[in-house]
């Protein structure tokens, strides 16, 4: 059973793994949705969007799933600190497609990351004084906790007790029915 992701955690390791690739000046989440136009951004940048999840399969007790996840390389459209905007576009978006194939992100409870899809992304009209691909991938981890991980240290002894005659009154009458091994 694997550990369960908490989303916070995946966000900050996703994105503190592409800041670590050479050409990106920034990386963080999908610019915020109530801002009308962005302009000023620090490009070239990568920004990931979370868009959903589904049902991941396997019933070892832990739910399981699917994340639906999206890679947006942004280089500024007026060719601010790069000479040929679009070919340094593609290039990126190629660099980031094959990275982002069987990634784990440092993290050990996902399974390699899978890449869906590259395409031009014009979508957003906020986005306009930028050039934009879109990079998708999956990537499945565990959400539930793991019904049978073990939260607390291994037994070291059973006692073992008859009713009524329990309690500290009684600790003599208990019989020792299981003690550990030094090696277990």
């Amino acid at each position: 059973m694997a550990e369960p992701l908490l989303l916070g955690q995946y966000h900050d390791a996703v994105t503190g793994a592409l800041k670590k690739i050479d050409w990106v000046r920034d990386a963080d989440t999908y610019p915020e949705k109530n801002v009308p136009r962005f302009t000023g951004l620090t490009t070239p940048a990568v920004y990931l969007s979370i868009n959903g999840w589904e049902q991941g399969g396997g019933n070892e007790g832990q739910l399981n799933v699917t994340l639906s996840c999206d890679l947006f390389v942004v280089v500024d459209a007026a060719g601010a600190g790069v000479s040929r905007p679009e070919i340094f576009l593609r290039t990126a978006a190629a660099d980031i497609t094959q990275w982002i194939d069987g990634q784990l992100f440092g993290l050990s409870s996902l399974e390699p990351a899978v890449f869906i899809d590259a395409s031009r992304d014009e979508f957003d009209p906020r986005m306009d004084d930028y050039l934009v691909w879109r990079i998708s991938f999956t990537q499945s981890a565990a959400f539930g906790s793991d019904p049978f991980a073990q939260t607390n240290p291994p037994l070291n002894a059973v006692w073992l007790g008859k009713a009524p005659d329990i309690g500290r009154a009684h600790v003599d009458d208990y019989q020792l029915i299981y003690e550990a091994k030094p090696d277990e």
